[in-house]
């Protein structure tokens, strides 16, 4: 995604107290977005990439000076939620869940690396949890900055977006775009039926892991809508081609799910429906 930093005319640096902070973080770097809580206006939205990508030790450098440097993640606010984006997660049912079996719900289907954590977020909107993980050494330098920070995970905001959607339009697919992987759920009646995630290598792989589920699961593509979001827009090959079988394509509004005003016209709204909807 490209980088960008804008800040709406009412922004103040003195009112931060007032404000929500949403983070968002991945290997590749960070976006944020500051939320003014009295009037329910997004004040300043903010994406960089991070220069160097590399093993554990980048990553920790990367992440320690963004936190020193960034003058605005250097205030007091209202709140601040914290969204950690990754491929590794798993779901579980309410009526499995255990809370001392966190640890053998995620090993089920993920690698729990030696200085990792487990948490996890229960998802508002169907019964299930989202269990995931997390570098100690990243949570460590977050709650330092950030001592009531809550932890969240892309996919948990995703599919409970995903979800508030489907009440509308009952049947939906919907994906969200990142660098190296995409999640994508499916909803039948309103529910969700399928939540995964996909590795891509190139335009090829992404639009065929789509194509593939709409022929599983036997989904017509000129009657179910696909609804785009993240770091994909109108002019990206992968849309061109994803265009060429599916008819139906909308990019996700946060106007359509959230009260809060978003107020920047140069920056496409659905590129920051994590950070603009968790709240």
């Amino acid at each position: 995604m490209k980088e960008f930093a804008l800040f709406n005319d009412s922004f103040s640096a003195t009112k931060t107290t007032t404000y929500h902070l949403s983070i968002l973080l991945s290997g590749y770097g960070y976006s944020y977005c500051i939320v003014d809580t009295v009037r329910e206006k997004c004040v300043a939205i903010k994406n960089i990439n991070f220069d160097n990508v590399g093993d554990s030790d980048t990553f920790y450098r990367n992440v320690a000076d963004f936190l020193k440097n960034d003058s605005f993640l250097n205030k007091f606010y209202k709140s601040v939620d914290f969204i950690f984006q990754s491929s590794k997660s798993t779901l579980v049912p309410n009526s499995l869940f255990d809370r001392k079996k966190l640890k053998s719900y995620f090993e089920f289907n993920q690698v729990l690396e030696e200085l990792e954590e487990i948490h996890y977020n229960k998802l508002q909107r169907t019964e299930a949890l989202n269990i995931f993980s997390i570098p100690s050494s990243i949570t460590t330098l977050m709650v330092n900055q950030f001592p009531e920070l809550r932890f969240y995970h892309q996919a948990s905001i995703f599919i409970d977006n995903t979800l508030r959607k489907a009440k509308e339009v009952n049947n939906l697919v919907a994906v969200m775009v990142n660098k190296e992987f995409f999640d994508l759920a499916v909803c039948e009646s309103g529910k969700l039926f399928l939540y995964n995630n996909y590795h891509y290598q190139n335009d090829s792989d992404f639009v065929y892991h789509i194509l593939n589920v709409y022929q599983q699961l036997k989904v017509k593509p000129g009657k179910v809508g696909l609804y785009l979001s993240g770091d994909i827009d109108e002019t990206d090959k992968r849309f061109e081609l994803l265009l060429k079988y599916i008819k139906k394509i909308d990019f996700v509004r946060i106007t359509d799910n959230s009260n809060c005003q978003y107020s920047f016209d140069e920056i496409p709204e659905h590129f920051l429906t994590n950070v603009l909807n968790i709240q």
